[in-house]
């Protein structure tokens, strides 16, 4: 009698089906896009002295900080620069010297001829050559400083240049090629480093043309980053008007809320709530499949209906579906052997 209770009872329960009713729910509307990461800004660095590369201190791929040594241009030339540039300030020294000292034996013969001329020893004229000559010799001594301070900058420009043979970074970046090799001449104004800056990390995708009209500037996004295992928050920043006409997709640029860690180039997959719709949703474990369809079964007068459904999003353990209405009665979890037309009682 005892067992003839158990089995009736788990026939019972194997008949019990949890049941709840498919509901409205407001759910926003999401796109997704492939992209990259990238550098808005890149800067071109080059030496400001010509000369060929002593050293490379960087390869293509290297991350960067404002002040590090890029590469190292022979010097040598500088350093004949600055000898010359040196000759030359002794040289205005010697002559600034030496007009001084002319100056010197000119002033004794002024003064000396003062007094004769006061005494009426010498003439006029004379008296007024010892003049002349003196502001000569005045004159000449300006032109020797000017000689020696104009050398004195010389050597001062030649030494300058010295410290323009260690190229450092200006900002700190990523070195996304290499101009030039080692021993290969380095020209002024032309680029041997070009660096992206980290500073304007930013993320970017092609949109297709149908969904470009459902964004616009300022508009929130999530950009994640495998590489680094990151969810960003983003924001549209710029939309391109103008499309490709291969792919007929829009250029969309996306600012970053964190650019820690990110290198340009990295990988991105970029999410964007273009808006919200209203779903009907149930319970994931509601879903199930005959015959190879996905569908629900719902209570048709206490009566088991297969319903195929398709599957529009999903969020946690709910899902959207189209192809029943709010209020039908999906069973949760349904046997295998539940078939169309099944009593539920």
């Amino acid at each position: 009698m005892k067992k003839i209770l158990t089995l009736a009872l788990s026939v019972i329960s194997l008949l019990a089906y949890e049941m709840v009713p498919a509901k409205i729910k407001t759910l926003s509307v999401e796109k997704s896009y492939s992209g990259d990461i990238y550098a808005k800004n890149q800067v071109m660095v080059a030496t400001r002295l010509m000369g060929y590369i002593k050293k490379m201190n960087v390869e293509e791929g290297d991350v960067v900080h404002k002040g590090d040594v890029l590469f190292v241009v022979d010097p040598s030339d500088i350093y004949s620069m600055i000898n010359q540039a040196r000759a030359g300030v002794m040289q205005a020294q010697n002559g600034l010297l030496m007009a001084k000292l002319a100056y010197a034996d000119a002033q004794k013969d002024y003064d000396r001829f003062k007094n004769l001329y006061e005494k009426g020893a010498v003439s006029q004229r004379t008296f007024d050559k010892m003049k002349l000559n003196m502001q000569l010799r005045s004159s000449q001594i300006k032109l020797a400083q000017a000689m020696l301070d104009q050398a004195k900058a010389g050597l001062q420009r030649a030494l300058d240049q010295k410290k323009y043979a260690k190229v450092v970074s200006p900002i700190d970046g990523v070195v996304v090629r290499k101009m030039t090799k080692i021993a290969e001449m380095a020209i002024p104004g032309h680029p041997v480093v070009i660096l992206a800056d980290l500073n304007s990390i930013q993320a970017r995708a092609f949109v297709k043309e149908g969904d470009v009209k459902e964004l616009k500037k300022g508009q929130k996004a999530t950009v994640y980053v495998g590489a680094v295992n990151k969810n960003i928050p983003s924001q549209v920043s710029s939309i391109i008007p103008s499309a490709d006409p291969a792919t007929h997709s829009y250029l969309v640029k996306f600012k970053l809320s964190d650019k820690t860690d990110l290198l340009p180039g990295m990988y991105a997959k970029i999410y964007v709530n273009v808006g919200n719709t209203k779903e009907v949703v149930i319970p994931y474990n509601a879903l199930t499949s005959r015959g190879g369809i996905v569908g629900v079964f719902v209570d048709d007068n206490n009566k088991a209906k297969f319903v195929a459904v398709d599957v529009v999003s999903q969020d946690n353990n709910e899902v959207a579906v189209k192809g029943i209405n709010s209020g039908d009665k999906v069973i949760i979890l349904p046997p295998a052997n539940l078939v169309d037309g099944m009593s539920l009682n």
